[in-house]
């Protein structure tokens, strides 16, 4: 049983759990979206079946585009565990998301805490209680925020907010060995900020700002920056020399990655200046949404006129003076109002990597999670002081910060709605963003999905308009053909699909998805050469192992055993054990005649219930005339999988570019005549 002090310590905890249930409970029967789709379901890397050392250290090599690389381990770790449990029901993934928001809120809670006790807050002459319900109010306002549910309810973005779970965490140990004046505790605290810090840095790579950050702590809440002060005041010359140099420094050492992303925005529809000047005014519209909290403010996307030039449009140079504004405003009430600084800062320092130079799309809503923590500290603080020293005012502003938890719950709420599926999203970002292309090319995704195929590619053909300037050839358009092309195939139409896809691939050659589709109609239009020369072509560019799979496929389709073999064997040091390898080989080694090593590695990928190398093994031994074990292999298949999905795989192992092809002639006559042999005699 708890004691009455623990009962004490875990009452704001067990409310800000609770809170977070009650607004986010309603996104459990949402659905994926978006990027889950490369990120999850279809990341193969991820789809672990078991629990073993060795299959859970490849998720932390589960990137996206390129299997193998190093890719926010920790996330993937995460996504790999819940499909383990739950595989693609988004119900456990969605259970998770709520239970880090809110142990983020928590932990943000005690380091708010721990932040009051710093000397430069400790002055104040308060207790206890009185700080921890300032942290209590500060959590429960960002836990509320509605602008965080692109990072909540929209799963893949469980790395954003896995990045803001360990840096609080961090956060909070460091002020732990800080205010400790036990060696002991001190190392322990230390060292569990240490592994926070590493692991918020595997999350996400935008923690990165996390030694900034500490840096920023240690400044305003213990150093208070005195001995600069005073360095400065008699010393002016030699402070601004060293500041001089200091700067110079940063830039001389940073010069060459500047240029890098400088000359890195060719696949983007804005330029590195237009980024540089558009970007304040979007940090200052997060700050709206976040302080003035309605879903009526809130997209997936949002139509952002680009700054060409300081004074177009002529917002550009107001918000760029008020971010500095605010900026100089936090440095000089640094001694007065440190809770104020702080959050200024911490706020634009955490933006620096997202919200700057580097070539990322403009404007997301999850950026926020991160750097809005501490925003509401200085209004709780304020708010709670004036309750418990004016009386006069108590009322009022209890009431105002009750009324600002429930807009922000309900809006919170309310938002989350519009995640219920792809096609909510994309619908409730059509109406608020008409003018975006990207919106249109979402829903038109969603409409072809839903067999609505003539208003998707009505959609298309309004993107490619909007799009019709030079500088979005390279994205809206290559998107916009290859999604007509789809439309086409799903049409009956893979000649003309064709046309598109190619015309896509012209435009951008980078784009793995248009290069797949591509090639897997020049599969089912036996284009073999021509799929060949696009596979070398885009490994030459990228040494994917992907390409290696589809290589291998076209060229058993060729009937090139010993080609596919190489390219097999090629891509094995990548998928040891994939049973697609492994089929792949078998069925090539049967093609040479050799079918006891074939057997061999088909039984290897069997027993991981694998349809494709089942289907192989009958295959394989119908071809050496062994019809009885045949027929006991696809009766035992039939018993466990419907006829109708084994007669499905045969076919779409057709058109599947990865897939090994199957006889699919001497299956399917020995499929229907065992299947009509397992039907019950009539009487």
């Amino acid at each position: 049983m708890p004691s009455s002090y623990q009962k004490k310590q875990l009452f704001h905890p067990a409310l800000i759990f609770c809170f977070c249930l009650l607004i986010y409970n309603n996104i459990l029967d949402n659905g994926w979206h978006l990027d889950d789709s490369g990120n999850i379901l279809h990341n193969t890397a991820l789809h672990i079946t078991t629990l073993s050392p060795d299959s859970l250290s490849k998720t932390f090599y589960a990137h996206p585009e390129s299997t193998g690389t190093l890719y926010r381990p920790v996330a993937n770790f995460t996504f790999a565990l819940n499909w383990f449990f739950g595989q693609g029901d988004p119900v456990g993934y969605h259970i998770i998301d709520i239970l880090i928001h809110s142990l983020t809120a928590i932990m943000l809670y005690l380091s708010c805490v721990q932040l009051l006790n710093t000397p430069t807050c400790r002055k104040k002459n308060c207790s206890q209680l009185h700080k921890k319900n300032i942290a209590l109010l500060a959590a429960a306002l960002w836990l509320a925020a509605p602008i965080h549910t692109s990072a909540v309810t929209y799963i893949v973005q469980r790395m954003a907010q896995l990045a803001a779970l360990f840096s609080v965490s961090a956060l909070f140990f460091y002020l732990r060995a800080r205010l400790s004046n036990n060696r002991l505790y001190q190392t322990i605290f230390f060292t569990c900020c240490l592994c926070c810090a590493l692991l918020a840095l595997a999350s996400k790579e935008n923690t990165i700002l996390l030694f900034p950050s500490l840096a920023l702590i240690e400044a305003i809440f213990f150093l208070q920056l005195k001995r600069i002060q005073t360095f400065t005041q008699h010393n002016r010359k030699l402070f601004f020399l060293i500041f001089l140099l200091f700067s110079g420094g940063i830039l001389f050492f940073s010069w060459d990655f500047i240029t890098a992303q400088a000359n890195s925005y060719g696949h983007r529809n804005f330029t590195f200046l237009e980024r540089i000047l558009t970007e304040p005014r979007i940090l200052l519209f997060y700050l709206s949404q976040i302080f003035y909290p309605t879903a009526s403010r809130l997209s997936i996307v949002h139509d952002i006129t680009l700054s060409t030039s300081l004074f177009t449009p002529w917002q550009t140079l107001p918000t760029i003076i008020c971010c500095i504004g605010l900026i100089f405003l936090a440095i000089t009430q640094i001694h007065k109002r440190p809770l104020l600084s702080f959050a200024i800062l911490y706020y634009f320092l955490n933006h620096l990597v997202e919200s700057t130079i580097i070539p990322l799309e403009l404007i997301f809503e999850h950026r926020n999670l991160l750097p809005s923590l501490f925003l509401f500290l200085p209004l709780a603080a304020f708010a709670v002081d004036i309750i418990n020293t004016k009386k006069w005012a108590a009322i009022i502003t209890t009431l105002t910060c009750a009324f600002f938890l429930v807009q922000s719950g309900h809006a919170t709420i309310e938002r989350n709605r519009a995640w219920k599926d792809a096609g909510t999203l994309n619908e409730d970002a059509h109406i608020k963003a008409p003018g975006s292309a990207r919106v249109k090319l979402n829903l038109a995704g969603w409409y072809a999905g839903q067999e609505r195929l003539q208003e998707a590619f009505n959609l298309c053909e309004e993107a490619e308009q909007l799009a019709a300037s030079g500088a979005s050839r390279n994205t809206i358009i290559p998107i916009a053909r290859m999604q007509k092309g789809s439309i086409a195939y799903d049409l009956g139409q893979p000649k003309r699909a064709l046309e598109y896809f190619q015309q896509a691939y012209s435009l951008r050659k980078d784009y793995t998805a248009t290069a797949e589709k591509l090639i897997a109609v020049l599969i089912e239009l036996k284009h073999y050469d021509e799929a060949l020369r696009i596979i070398t072509e885009r490994y030459a560019q990228k040494e994917d192992p992907n390409l290696l799979l589809i290589e291998a496929s076209v060229f058993l389709r060729q009937r090139k055993p010993a080609n596919a073999l190489a390219s097999y064997r090629k891509a094995e040091s990548f998928y040891r054990n994939l049973p697609l390898v492994l089929t792949g080989k078998g069925k090539a080694l049967a093609m040479q005649g050799d079918y006891s090593s074939a057997e061999a590695l088909l039984s290897k990928a069997a027993q991981q219930n694998d349809q494709i190398a089942m289907l192989l093994q009958i295959e394989n031994s119908l071809l050496t005339g062994k019809e009885q074990k045949a027929s006991l292999q696809l009766t035992k298949l039939i018993q466990t999988i419907p006829l109708t999905h084994l007669l499905n795989n045969l076919h779409a192992a057709k058109k599947d570019p990865f897939q090994i092809p199957l006889n699919e002639a001497l299956l399917r006559q020995d499929i229907l005549t065992t299947a009509s042999q397992m039907l019950p005699n009539p009487r």
